[in-house]
This record gives C-alpha cells, sequence and structure tokens, in this order.
C-alpha cells in the first residue's frame, strides 16, 4: 500500500513532499537545512527592511549586528539578500541590485575591502588598481545599479590590524556612507563592538542589534517545534518536550548553528536506524563534537 501525505500531518511544507522520497533524498533534504524565522530573526529582518527603505539623506542610518559565533546572523544576512535579489531594470539594461552582500577581507585594508564589493558586484577590476580608482568604480557602480545596502560581514576582523590601519578602515566606510547615501550593515562576532567603539563618530552612526545564545525558554521550544515539521521523519519526535528540549540544549551548548546541527545528524540517525523519530537516548549517545571539545582538539 502506497504512503500519502495525509498520514504524516506533524509535517509542513517541502517536508510533507519529501517524505515520501527514499531515504537517501530525504537524508540530502535533511542536510540541506532550512530557514526557521523565529522572533528575533523576524525582528532583525524587520529592522533591515526599514533600514532599506530609508530614504537617501546626510546621515543615514546603519546597523551594527552582532551574535556569537554560529548563531545565525549570516543565515539572517543571507535571507534577507535573497528576498531582494539584483534583476534587469525594465526601463534599460543595468542590473539593479537593491542589497550588496560582502565579507570582511581578514585585515583591514582598504583596497581589499574594494575589491571584495567589486566581486560582489560582479564588476571586472584590476586588482592591482590603486584604492582610489577601485572606490570610484564603486561609487559609480552603485549609483548605476542603484544600491541601497552595504552588508559587510565578519567586520570584527578589523580589530586585526594596527590602529592606524583601523582607522583608515573605518574612515572609508564612514566616506562610503556618506558619499554614496546607502546604508551599511556591519556583522561579527562580540568583538564588533570593540572595532567600533575606538571611534565615536562610527559608534553613534551604527545602531546595535544583538543576537544571543539562545535560553531554555518557550521561544526554544517553538523553534524546535517549527523545526521538528520541516524533519521529513515519519514518526514525531516531539523536540519541545522538556527532557528532549534539555538534552538537546545542553549538548549543542546553546548556539543556533549548533542547535540545528545537531538536530541534523540526529534525523538522519533516526532515517538510518529506521527508528523514523529522535529518541532522548540517542542525543547523548550520537557522534557529534559540541562547540567547547573542538576548542580542544590539536594536530598531532
Amino acid at each position: 500500500m502506497t504512503a500519502s501525505k495525509a498520514e504524516f500531518p506533524h509535517l509542513k511544507g517541502k517536508s510533507q513532499e519529501a517524505i515520501l522520497a527514499p531515504d537517501a533524498e530525504r537524508i540530502r533534504f535533511i542536510q540541506q537545512g532550512t530557514w526557521i524565522g523565529y522572533d528575533r530573526a523576524k525582528e532583525a529582518i524587520e529592522e533591515l527592511e526599514t533600514l532599506l527603505a530609508y530614504p537617501p539623506t546626510t546621515r543615514m542610518p546603519n546597523m551594527l549586528l552582532v551574535a556569537p559565533s554560529f548563531n545565525g546572523k549570516t543565515s539572517i544576512l543571507k535571507h534577507f539578500q535573497a528576498k531582494h535579489p539584483a534583476d534587469i531594470d525594465p526601463e534599460g539594461e543595468a542590473t539593479i541590485c537593491p542589497v550588496v552582500f560582502a565579507e570582511s577581507p581578514p585585515k583591514p585594508d582598504i583596497s581589499a575591502l574594494y575589491s571584495r564589493i567589486l566581486e560582489a558586484l560582479m564588476a571586472p577590476f584590476k586588482s592591482t588598481a590603486r584604492a582610489e580608482d577601485k572606490y570610484a568604480q564603486i561609487k559609480q557602480l552603485f549609483r548605476k545599479m542603484r544600491v541601497r545596502m552595504l552588508i559587510l560581514d565578519e567586520i570584527h576582523h578589523l580589530i586585526t590590524g594596527s590602529t592606524s590601519r583601523q582607522q583608515e578602515y573605518r574612515n572609508a566606510l564612514k566616506s562610503l556612507g556618506n558619499e554614496t547615501q546607502i546604508v551599511i550593515v556591519a556583522a561579527g562576532i562580540e568583538d564588533a563592538y570593540n572595532a567600533f567603539n575606538a571611534d565615536p563618530q562610527m559608534s553613534s552612526r551604527f545602531t546595535p542589534f544583538e543576537l544571543p545564545t539562545w535560553k531554555l525558554d518557550h521561544e526554544l521550544a517553538r523553534m524546535l517545534a517549527t523545526l521538528e515539521t520541516r524533519l521529513p521523519l515519519k514518526k514525531p519526535s516531539d523536540l519541545k518536550s522538556e527532557a528532549l528540549m534539555l538534552a538537546i540544549y545542553d549538548r549543542s551548548e546553546g548556539t543556533l548553528g549548533d542547535i540545528c546541527d545537531l538536530v541534523k545528524v540526529l534525523a538522519v540517525d533516526a532515517i538510518k536506524s529506521g527508528k523514523e523519530q529522535i529518541l532522548f537516548d540517542r542525543v547523548g549517545k550520537i557522534r557529534w563534537t559540541p562547540p567547547s571539545r573542538r576548542k580542544q582538539y590539536k594536530r598531532i
């Protein structure tokens, strides 16, 4: 007898389609992951939408998105960018790109920053060109492509350079924002505060928005319940139950990325074992390394 989607009311959306697929495809579906719109993520998206719609002015508002490593900041930014993709101008041949996403270079190097922005714009340029020439090209492209927001991830790399290099980098960001009248969203781990607080002008221009580590509360329960509906397992697991939620929280150590990764591993294990649900006793036994222990490993 062939199974139907109606037999799996604990699933929603694409997972209802995936539940009828072979095991290998279900595992791939789980490993690809999914966007979870939990409350704080929705608030961040709403704030980004407000900033994107802000009219050009002499002093544009900016955001400093701060979160512990692997706690969802890049996923939020990528999800927001995907909502505002580049498109062809219906009135011309130019590409309209409202949101540009680039990763900060590993050191506060202005020329390297400009290169990464140009790469994000998919613009041809000479890597050996002077920083001034790259900057001029960026300003021209921002106007032509109607860029309204620049997202710079991993901004905490700023503090790896000398004091003078850090200040040059901050000044470059201020000039770019002032001259193009775009919103700049900088994102990084907690060290990003140090990168900006050294300059009163920067700290006053960038409003902080934090993504704290998770707590054992109702929001975590709701997030796990939502995540469960996205896992194509044939039996419900009740991830929000007190015992299972506590076990997952303790082993993942409270960061969103590790919570989701652990649940993925458990879900794949549930398919391979034939259990088709995540069980409490597997959380502590599954082969998976918590974040704190990863830091202890050394190469031999």
